[in-house]
Parts: C-alpha cells; structure tokens; sequence
C-alpha cells in the first residue's frame, strides 16, 4: 500500500489512478524532461568545454617562475618546508592568474620526492576562486613522508 501523490488516500501499491481523486501517480512527463535536461548539461559541464586543464611542466625546488599555457603562472620565490612537528610539509608561494578571465575554482598540485628522486606522494592546495589577472596566495600541503622530502615539481595548476 501507498498514499496517493494527490489526496493522500492509502491506494494499492501498484496503481497508476487513485481510486478516490482519479488522478495519475506517475510524475508528469515534463517533469521526466525537464531532469533529463538538467542531467546531460551538468553530465556535459563535467565531461568537457567548461573545465580549463593544464598540462604539466616541471619545476623543481625554488628554481623561478613556471608558466602553464599562459592561464597561469607559478611566481618566483615559492618555498617549500616541514612544519615544526614533522607533521606536513608545506610549499607556500603565489599564482597569477594572466587572463581576462575569474576561475571559480583553482587548485596546484605538486609531486614530493625524496633525496633519491624517488616519489614520496602529492602535495595539494585549491582555493574557491581566482579573480581576472589576480593573485593566489597558495600553502599546498604534503602529508606522505615528510621528513624524507628534499625536493618537489610542480604537477598542474588547474582552474575552471
């Protein structure tokens, strides 16, 4: 048993009218359009056109400005240390934004490794928005290792 969409009246489990209001249980077919609508154009907002990914460029420990398709650059003077306990390792620096754009999501991605230049993990920060032509003050923090990191790259800087 179920009640009615409608009246509320208790009807049968599998009936499509209420016996009682006469009116159908099933959604109405423009509400079925209208989610199929909004379905492909947030499955077509994540899928594609609207994400501004960056590919990779190197940049080792403090070694100057990297630039990533013009979107954005990694400033000069970008530090990298542990925290007092050991506890994470943290690179801190700035991100221009070189367009004529506001992203409303940018995060920085970074690849930690150890003396060897082995890989000890990924080092991350993201901020809720980056203004046209501002600056992020970015604090990407590495929690694999820490005390074994003696140097990182830059992975991708990524805005949409």
């Amino acid at each position: 048993m179920k009640k009615c969409k409608h009246c509320q009246t208790e009807i049968d489990s599998n009936a499509k009218i209420c016996p009682n209001c006469k009116k159908k249980q099933g959604m109405p077919k423009w509400a079925i359009v209208l989610i199929v609508i909004i379905s492909l154009g947030v499955i077509r907002s994540m899928a594609g056109g609207s994400t501004d990914d960056n590919s990779n460029e190197n940049n080792n420990h403090n070694t100057g400005t990297t630039t990533i398709e013009e979107k954005f650059t990694l400033e000069e003077g970008h530090t990298g240390s542990p925290d007092d306990m050991n506890f994470a390792y943290y690179i801190e620096g700035y991100i221009k934004n070189n367009k004529e754009k506001d992203y409303s999501y940018i995060s920085v991605t970074f690849t930690a490794y150890d003396s060897e230049g082995n890989t000890l993990g990924s080092c991350l920060d993201n901020n809720s928005g980056l203004e046209a032509n501002g600056r992020w003050k970015f604090k990407a923090m590495c929690l694999d290792d820490v005390e074994n990191i003696a140097s990182y790259k830059l992975d991708e800087i990524t805005g949409y």
